[in-house]
C-alpha cells in the first residue's frame, strides 16, 4: 500500500471447506476463460479480464524510480517494456492514439489546439463508433474514465459526455492542469473543487477511480477504466509568482520530499556542441538560472508523482479485496516523455529519446511476473492489446499489434520499425523512423541520423557521414512507407538497417 492509501481491513474467517470450494471453482473458471478464451455464453465461458489503464501526463521514464508501489505491485508482478515509445510526443494526439490504436496521420488529431487538434478535432475526424470504449461496450464491458481526457474537452459543451463511457469523471478543459480549483464533469454535472488539502486533484481522482472499481466488482460484467491524473504536468504560470516553490504542486504530505534531489545531468544535458542539429535548437546553452529552474521543476514533478503512486497502490488493494486482482490487466504508461535539459531543451514535441520514450508496465493474465522485454513497442499497441484480451472488435482498424505475444515470447517482434511524427508545429514538423539501432529524422530542411548502439545520447548526427550512406539508403524508403501506412500496412516487419560501412 502507498502512503495515502486506505488502511487494510481484516478479512473475516470463513469455514475451510467453503474456502476450498470457492477457490477451486474460481481457479477452474479462470482456466477455462482467461485472456485468450473463446466467446460464448457466460455459463460456459466466464467473465473476461478487467482492464485498467493508468495514464500519467508528461512522465519521463527516469521518474519511475521514486514510485515504490508501481515498482513493487506492477513491475515485480508484470512485464516492463524497456523500449516503449509514443509515436507523437504531444498530449492530445497521443491520447487520440490510445483511443483509436492509430498513428496520428490516420486519426488526424495533430495538435492540442483547434482546428487541427483538441477534442473538437477528435469529434470531427474520428467516427464516434470507432473508439476503444465503444468497442469494449459492444463486448459487454462496463466503461469508465477518470481524470484528464483531451485538450479543449468541455469548453464548447461543458456538460457533454462522449459516446462509449458508462461512468464519466473528467476534468474540464482549461482546468485539467490545476491541482486545486479545477472543475470536474461528473456524469454530466459540473463540480468545482476548492483549495483545501482534501481537494488535491490526484487524491480526488483516486477516490473516483477506486469507487468505480468497487461498484464494477459487484456486477457480472467485466470493466474497463482509464485513470488519467494530471501529474506530473506543470500547472499554468498564472497560478504562481515569478519563482514558484513547486510547480506542479505535490500533495501536502509529499511537499519537500525531494528538496535535496539533484537534477540528473546525462552526457547530452546542456549539449555543448549542437551545430549538427536544427537551427532552432541552437539558441543558447542553459545558464545557472535555467538550471535552477529545471531543478525546481524536476523536484516538483517527482513529488507530484508520489500521489499517483499512492493511487496505484490503492487500486491494487481494492482489486485484491474485491477478488478481481488476478483477472485484471493493469497498464501503466504516459502520454509522452519529457526533456529536462537534454540537448538544451525542456518539454516534449521533439524526436529525441527523452521526449518519445515513456514508461510501460503491464500486469495481469498473460503477462509473466517480473519480466523485462526489449522489443520496440509504442502507444499504437495499447488499444490492440486491450481489444485482444477483451475479445472486442475494432482491431482491424488499428495500426498497432497486441503486446501479449511479445510479453510471453521475448524473441517475438524483434524486427520492427516505429514511426515518430509531428505536424503543424510552426514549421518544425518532422517524420522519423526508429529501429532497434537507429533513428532517422527528416525535417522540412535537413536530416538527423543517430546510431543508438554507439551513441545512445544522440550527440553525433551521422546523416552526412559517408560510412552511414547505406544505412540512410535503407531507412529513407521505409520512413516514406510508414508516413503513409494504414492498418495492416503499419505492421510490416522489415528488420533493422545494415551496419555502417567499415571506416
Amino acid at each position: 500500500m502507498g502512503r495515502g492509501a486506505t488502511p487494510r481491513t481484516r478479512t473475516r474467517r470463513r469455514a475451510l471447506p467453503i474456502a476450498v470450494l470457492a477457490a477451486t471453482v474460481a481457479l477452474g473458471a479462470f482456466s477455462l476463460g482467461g485472456a485468450n478464451g473463446g466467446s460464448g455464453s457466460r455459463a460456459a465461458h466466464p467473465r473476461r479480464p478487467n482492464v485498467i489503464v493508468v495514464l500519467t501526463d508528461d512522465q519521463d521514464t527516469r521518474s519511475i524510480s521514486v514510485m515504490g508501489d508501481v515498482k513493487r505491485l506492477l513491475a515485480k508482478r508484470g512485464v516492463t517494456f524497456e523500449n516503449s515509445f509514443v509515436t507523437y510526443s504531444l498530449c492530445c494526439p497521443s491520447r487520440a492514439t490510445l483511443l483509436t490504436g492509430q498513428y496520428a496521420h490516420n486519426h488526424r488529431v495533430l495538435s492540442n489546439d483547434p482546428p487541427h487538434g483538441g477534442y473538437p478535432a477528435f469529434k470531427r475526424k474520428v467516427p464516434g463508433s470507432h473508439t476503444l470504449p465503444v468497442y469494449l461496450q459492444r463486448a459487454g464491458y462496463r466503461t469508465g474514465y477518470v481524470g484528464k481526457f483531451l485538450n479543449f474537452y468541455g469548453v464548447a459543451k461543458p456538460h457533454e459526455v462522449p459516446r462509449g463511457w458508462d461512468q464519466w469523471q473528467v476534468l474540464r478543459g482549461g482546468s485539467e492542469h490545476e491541482m486545486y480549483g479545477y472543475t470536474l464533469n461528473s456524469n454530466g454535472r459540473l463540480h468545482t473543487y476548492g483549495s483545501g488539502p482534501s481537494d488535491y486533484q490526484t487524491d480526488v481522482l483516486s477516490s473516483k477511480a477506486d469507487r468505480f472499481v468497487r461498484h464494477s466488482a459487484r456486477h457480472r460484467r467485466p470493466f474497463f477504466l482509464t485513470f488519467a491524473p494530471g501529474a506530473p504536468h506543470e500547472e499554468p504560470d498564472r497560478l504562481f509568482g515569478p519563482s514558484p516553490h513547486r510547480n506542479p504542486r505535490p500533495a501536502p504530505r509529499d511537499l519537500n520530499r525531494f528538496d535535496h534531489r539533484r537534477l540528473p545531468r546525462p552526457p547530452n544535458f546542456n549539449e555543448r556542441k549542437i551545430g549538427d542539429k536544427p537551427p532552432f535548437l541552437r539558441d543558447h546553452r542553459l545558464r545557472h538560472k535555467d538550471i535552477r529552474r529545471l531543478t525546481t521543476l524536476y523536484r516538483s514533478r517527482l513529488e507530484s508523482l508520489l500521489a499517483v503512486d499512492d493511487a496505484v497502490g490503492r487500486l491494487i488493494h481494492t482489486l485484491r479485496r474485491a477478488g478481481e486482482l488476478d483477472r485484471t490487466v493493469v497498464i501503466f504508461t504516459s502520454d509522452n516523455g519529457f526533456l529536462l535539459g537534454q540537448h538544451r531543451q525542456t518539454g516534449k514535441e521533439l524526436p529525441y529519446e527523452e521526449s518519445m520514450r515513456v514508461p510501460l508496465i503491464v500486469r495481469g493474465p498473460g503477462f509473466p511476473a517480473g519480466a523485462r522485454r526489449r522489443q520496440l513497442v509504442a502507444n499504437i499497441d495499447l488499444a490492440p492489446t486491450i481489444t485482444s484480451v477483451a475479445r472486442a472488435p475494432g482491431r482491424r482498424r488499428m495500426d498497432g499489434i497486441s503486446l501479449v505475444p511479445l510479453a510471453r515470447h521475448p524473441a517475438r517482434g524483434q524486427r520492427r520499425d516505429i514511426l515518430f511524427e509531428r505536424s503543424h508545429f510552426e514549421g518544425r514538423s518532422f517524420a522519423a523512423i526508429r529501429t532497434r539501432r537507429y533513428v532517422l529524422v527528416k525535417w522540412h530542411r535537413g536530416r538527423e541520423l543517430y546510431d543508438l548502439k554507439r551513441d545512445p545520447d544522440e550527440l553525433r548526427n551521422r546523416a552526412g557521414v559517408p560510412t552511414y550512406a547505406r544505412v540512410r539508403r535503407a531507412l529513407v524508403p521505409r520512413l516514406h512507407d510508414l508516413r503513409k501506412c494504414r492498418r495492416r500496412g503499419c505492421r510490416t516487419v522489415r528488420g533493422d538497417a545494415p551496419p555502417p560501412a567499415p571506416r
